[in-house]
Parts: structure tokens; sequence; C-alpha cells
């Protein structure tokens, strides 16, 4: 099963039921400036800090793979962490780096996964007061996804078993 979360794609060897649980030390540490390719951002776009999305803010395609809970924590420095709990209870971990542009609105992000595995994904998101939406496609390796674009709009991602809007995930600053 590949699946387009916070940041990247969960390997189909990584979400297996091994029940495996992995932790990390630092998901909830953040500070006040996010890397972009743009040194004025957008009104109140600033990505970094914790995030979490549980429940109904859980994207269509994550809750059909079983997922329940996703923390992120963009840092400042250009880092990310996610923390993806499935309804058994297993933790998977992922990390890499990400940078994003705010020239647009929606902004865009790329995002290069380094744990469990090596992906690129590729989407938008958007700040309105202490919720994200966020939008991202595995683009390396190719799976056969075309992530979605400021000009399309959150849901405009599509590819093999994609229906329009079922990747769009909502999060709450924590």
């Amino acid at each position: 099963m590949i699946l387009a979360l916070f940041m990247a794609c969960i390997p189909d060897d990584v979400a297996d039921d091994s029940g495996t649980k992995e932790s990390t030390t630092d998901s909830q540490s953040s500070d006040d400036s996010s890397p972009t390719d743009d040194s004025t951002p957008a009104g109140d776009q600033d990505i970094t800090g914790a995030w979490l999305s549980e429940g109904d803010d859980i994207s269509d395609l994550l809750a059909a793979g079983g997922f329940v809970k996703i923390t992120a924590n963009f840092k400042g420095d250009g880092t990310y962490t996610t923390d993806a709990t499935d309804s058994r209870g297993t933790t998977y971990n992922l990390a890499g780096t990400y940078t994003v542009d705010t020239t647009t609105l929606p902004g865009t992000l790329v995002a290069h996964q380094t744990t469990p595995t090596a992906v690129t994904a590729e989407g938008i998101w958007q700040v309105n007061g202490d919720t994200l939406l966020y939008e991202v496609a595995q683009t390396s390796p190719d799976k056969g996804f075309t992530p979605p674009t400021p000009e399309g709009g959150f849901g405009s991602t599509t590819g093999p078993n994609v229906e329009p809007g079922i990747n769009v995930q909502t999060y709450k600053r924590q």
C-alpha cells in the first residue's frame, strides 16, 4: 500500500502487518521561521510548528488505509518529522527535509523524505489561523501520481486509485 502522508509516503514494505512500533524524541519542538523560497510569506502562511490530524480531519485516503492519528512537526531549519498511527496502534515514523514557496496561495511544498525510505513528494498547503490544509503526492520514485497545484486547488491530486478530494488532510496547530 502506498499512502501519501503528511510529508511523504509509506512504502509497501513499511505498511505491513509486523506491528513494529517506532518513536521519535523531538516531534514537538519547533521554532519561528520556515525555509521558504520567498523571504516574505503571504499573510499568516507559516507551516512551522507541531500539527495534529485525527478523527474527521484524517483524509479519506489515509482513513481507508487504517490511519487514525497523524502528528507532524515542521522545523524552521527545513526538517520535518511525522508520526502516523494506525488502528492497531502501530506508529510509523517519517523524517526528511522540506522547502515551501509562499508566492502563491495555496503555497507549494517539496518534501524529501529520508526515513524510512527515500521519497520525494510535492503538493500544496495553506494555513488559516490554527488550521493547516495539506495535500501532497509522491513524485519520486514515480508511482503515476500528479501532485496538486495552486491552480488546481485542494483535491486536484490525480493518479492510480485517487478520486478527487480524497487526499486532502486537515491539521490543527498544537
